[in-house]
């Protein structure tokens, strides 16, 4: 599991059924300067962005888990076309490094 900030959503005008009940966010994944600084909100310039499949609700701003490839789809009966899942949202983390 990795850790990105949402920083906007996707619009489809049409979308797989299979993707109903959720939608679709952009994420920037967070870079080791942000674990250690958690108030800065910049987007990550060494990676990047993603578009993550979010049936959990995240907002502008959460920091959120998220899981790529054949892990991504691990968590669906059926085939979904997802490559990024999120998993969870964030309330805090504590970063030693």
């Amino acid at each position: 599991m990795k850790l990105a900030r949402v920083i906007g959503r996707v619009v489809l005008s049409k979308k797989d059924t299979a993707l109903k009940g959720g939608f679709l966010v952009i994420a920037s994944p967070l870079d080791k300067t942000q674990y250690k600084n958690k108030a800065d909100t910049s987007i990550s310039k060494t990676q990047f962005n993603l578009i993550i499949y979010d049936n959990l609700g995240a907002s502008m701003g959460d920091i959120i888990g998220y899981v790529e490839g054949a892990e991504a789809t691990a968590a669906f009966k059926e085939p979904i076309p997802i490559d990024a899942y999120n998993v969870g949202i964030v309330e805090k983390f504590n970063y030693l490094g």
